[in-house]
């Protein structure tokens, strides 16, 4: 047997192949075998060889980095590179780090044994011969393998019939033909615009139309090829720090906050601005909120009705039934046009399905057309697809195409579980379809590379992500998808375009920034997720978190926010008022009325929340959070509303002085103030004063526990129950969680210690029972008390300490956590819609204790 020994084996040559081979090889000095099916490099920019083809982010951005040199050297032609130039740049790439030397081309992986006992990858070929390796590396990219043909009767047509991603490299002759093509995305819209002119005649049957937007392409002046080369290093950083890995504008806005015309004007620039401007500098909200996406959606409708003559054939064009953005946007140069000449015809294959290929052309269920040539523009098996052609196989003869059977799946788009030492780039559910592909690879590229490296300097042979990580990720990516559109529309995407293929997400949907982030947090804690021979590591708390927390904190990165813990008071403060922007719509039912109280600075405000029940009713007077600093009651109006009408209470929202400018005790004294006003007062309002309990979020959770000791120790007001919602009760706490979550998400222990000396004032405050209770000396005859803690928060061990304090001095006490979740959460009830479970635990926990029957009791007790 013709075998042959080396450290790696990588499968493709485009930008993932090239890059990785370079990488392992010239950078880290392993040994390398490389296989690619095509006669030579270029991946997938070998076989698309069809009229129109180019990229779609501009040729800056759509190439490496990793090569300053490189970077400088090759002048790109025009703004967005075509076929043949994108081509001559990985052929020059694969010449200029003398990468040819270890491919063998026009050779084909047919077979990947996992040898266990040699902790070995067995790789067969189609010529024969045995590749042993250490390592695997998938770089076949996510477009290698193209759609089947759906209609039948193909052999019996006499004429030409092309795949656009299989298109002869000496071209096909269009000229004076009858030319049918089918399918109109990304493909599909680029061959029409640039065979019209060619052919005699021009049928587009289209079964789904798309949003397509100007792609604005040009030559690439010199001066504008010189300024980028100097401004190459900035321009890196910002585009891996961008959402879809291009240094674009950020969009930081959302679509609901401008009028129409401001609106209009938003998307007059950017739609003919070029690339994927449209969909990422124009609103943040576009790709989550569907009233956003559909002002964004009306736009470019009216655009194609203004571009297109015939208002038939307009209206056919116009994209319905699907949000903009959640199919790949698309891009054109006068793709609608085309329409308006007059050897151009639209066939509608949605309403006329084509039943069949025929002798003469294409039969629908309408009529027969006839064709000379039919090009077939109906996309890729997108992801892995030439992998699970590939034979793979792993540990304990677990075939990669059953560990696929319900959906591809990959840990960080990169690694299966039973599968070790075998990694994809840029692979499924990684986050390509939001993240400029040639920058996402070299990102993967150096994250696989970096791993080999860690195994290697620890002595490690096997590196194999554990099946609780992939199984989590996998989660991840699917509750990610759900708070996004992307499952709206049938795409790719979702894996939609292959019959009998698993629906699920095949990538990330949080752009560049949180991907690189999740991946940085893995490397970090020494590969969180991976087992290294069998030494399996924790996950990582990025991947821990609920879903919609990390796409949430994704359009926070996204829009480049600046973090709180480096920011100034004022910017603390309007950054966190911008929260209310992320909430569910105050529940139009619920009575909102502002009044008075009095406190020793002065009246203040205290809003009142009445659902649509009779009275008299039960009252919370619950706190706002926001660090003693910040917050206020517009900022809780809706989770304050909310709680109104899920329980059916009175809700009394005070507005409380704000440190630094009124440090401790101001706001607790304003909390007792409003206490006794709602006991005084309440009746007047509807409520009832036998039934008050006191609550919080946060600091204002701090106020409510305290405001909960000194009631009891002043004499009243009486209170039912206290409700603690992730409550900071110990400024010298040293727990487990403020070390774990150090830097947030949201809130860092740094911020908190900044709040909390802003509140403070005065250092020697730090142990008051009246700011920090855990400091209590007596914790007994407290009234009931909920707890609830979010698993991903520096403030959660501490209120989960508190709460078991209360329960050792005889305080009936409800302590819950809730997985996944981050602090703030109470407040971000449109972003993270388990939310409501903080409002479901509330509502369970007073119901009981401020019923009318446990009212009258009290009242008895007080009497007898």
């Amino acid at each position: 047997m013709d075998e042959t020994h080396v450290d790696a084996v990588i499968v493709g040559a485009g930008f993932s192949g090239l890059y990785a081979t370079h990488r392992l090889r010239n950078q880290q000095g392993l040994s390398v075998q490389s296989f690619e099916a095509a006669s030579g490099p270029g991946g997938v920019w070998h076989w698309n060889r069809y009229p129109g083809a180019r990229c779609d982010f501009e040729s800056i951005f759509y190439s490496f980095s990793f090569d300053e040199d490189l970077q400088r050297e090759w002048r790109w032609k025009e703004r967005y590179a075509a076929q043949p130039e994108i081509l001559a740049y990985l052929e020059h790439v694969a010449d200029r780090f003398d990468l040819r030397r270890s491919y063998r081309f026009s050779t084909r992986v047919t077979s990947a044994v996992w040898d266990d006992a040699a902790q070995r990858w067995v790789v067969g070929t189609d010529d024969g011969r045995v590749t042993i390796a250490r390592f695997f590396i998938n770089a076949a990219g996510a477009f290698s393998v193209n759609k089947p043909n759906d209609f039948p009767g193909q052999e019996t047509f006499r004429g030409t019939v092309v795949h656009t991603s299989r298109w002869p490299a000496g071209g096909v002759d269009l000229a004076g033909k009858r030319v049918a093509v089918i399918g109109t995305g990304s493909t599909g819209i680029q061959v029409v615009q640039t065979i019209a002119p060619q052919v005699a005649e021009l049928t587009v049957f289209q079964r789904t139309a798309n949003f397509a937007c100007p792609l604005g392409n040009r030559p690439l002046t010199d001066e504008e090829f010189e300024q980028t080369v100097a401004d190459y290093p900035r321009l890196r950083e910002e585009s891996r720090n961008s959402l879809a890995g291009a240094a674009y504008p950020r969009a930081t806005r959302s679509a609901m906050a401008d009028s129409p015309e401001e609106r209009r004007k938003t998307y007059d620039t950017y739609y003919n601005g070029g690339g994927f401007r449209m969909l990422a500098s124009t609103y943040f909200d576009l790709i989550f909120n569907p009233a956003a996406n559909e002002t964004a959606a009306d736009y470019i409708r009216d655009r194609i009705r203004e571009r297109v003559k015939d208002p038939k054939t307009a209206e056919l064009l116009t994209p319905k039934g699907h949000p903009y953005g959640a199919k790949r946007a698309t891009f054109e140069t006068k793709y609608f046009e085309t329409f308006n000449l007059p050897h151009v015809r639209l066939v509608d294959a949605k309403a006329t399905p084509i039943e069949r290929i025929t002798e003469k052309g294409i039969a629908t269920t309408a009529q027969e057309y006839e064709f000379d040539v039919i090009v077939l523009a109906t996309g890729f098996d997108v992801g892995a697809g030439a992998l699970m052609r590939m034979g793979v196989v792993g540990r304990d003869g677990r075939k990669l195409t059953d560990h696929w059977a319900d959906g591809q799946r990959a840990y960080v788009g990169m690694a299966n579980h039973g599968f070790p030492n075998l990694f994809h780039v840029n692979g499924p559910q990684g986050a390509a379809a939001l993240f400029n592909n040639p920058i996402a690879i070299e990102d993967s590229v150096d994250f696989i590379a970096d791993l080999i490296a860690y195994t290697d300097a620890h002595g490690h042979r096997t590196a194999e992500v554990t099946a609780a990580a992939e199984d989590r990720y996998n989660e991840v990516v699917a509750e990610v998808a759900e708070v996004t559109l992307f499952p709206k529309a049938v795409t790719w995407y979702m894996g939609d375009n292959i019959p009998g293929k698993p629906r699920r997400p095949l990538s990330l949907f949080t752009g560049a920034p949180m991907y690189r982030a999740i991946c940085a947090e893995v490397q970090a804690t020494e590969y969180a997720g991976f087992s290294l021979d069998g030494d399996a590591r924790d996950l990582p708390n990025s991947i821990k978190m609920d879903g919609a927390a990390v796409f949430l904190l994704a359009g926070l990165m996204n829009m480049g926010a600046k973090p709180l813990e480096v920011s100034s008071l004022e910017e603390i403060r309007a950054g966190i008022e911008t929260f209310k922007h992320l909430q569910l719509p105050v529940p139009s039912d619920v009575g909102i009325t502002d009044t008075q109280y009095p406190t020793d600075g002065g009246e203040r405000t205290v809003r009142l929340y009445r659902p649509p029940v009779e009275g008299p009713l039960p009252v919370v007077v619950f706190l706002h959070g926001g660090g003693w600093v910040a917050g206020s009651l517009d900022l809780y109006d809706e989770p304050c509303a909310s709680l109104a009408r899920r329980l059916g209470a009175l809700v009394v929202s005070p507005d409380y002085r704000l440190a630094p400018e009124h440090p401790f005790p101001a706001a607790i004294d304003d909390t007792m103030a409003a206490l006794r006003w709602a006991a005084e007062n309440i009746a007047g309002y509807g409520g009832d004063p036998e039934r008050i309990a006191v609550g919080g979020e946060s600091a204002g959770a701090n106020l409510a526990a305290v405001a909960a000791l000194r009631t009891r120790d002043e004499g009243g007001p009486r209170l039912a129950a206290q409700v603690l919602v992730t409550p900071p009760t110990d400024f010298t706490a040293d727990t487990e969680s403020r070390r774990i979550f150090a830097r947030g998400p949201i809130i860092s222990t740094e911020l908190g210690g900044r709040m909390a000396a802003w509140y403070l004032g005065d250092p020697a405050h730090v142990t008051s029972s009246w700011a920090a209770p855990a400091h209590a000396q007596d914790l007994s005859n407290l009234p009931p008390a909920l707890v609830v803690t979010m698993e991903i928060d520096p403030l959660r061990d501490e209120g989960e300490d508190y709460a078991r304090a209360l329960t050792e001095a005889g305080v009936p006490t409800v302590c819950k956590r809730l997985d996944g979740l981050i602090h703030t959460t109470f407040v971000l009830s449109g972003s993270i819609p388990r939310a409501a479970e903080i409002q479901d635990a509330i509502s369970d926990f007073l119901a009981p204790l401020l019923s009318a029957e446990a009212g009258k009791a009290k009242a008895a007790a007080a009497l007898g």
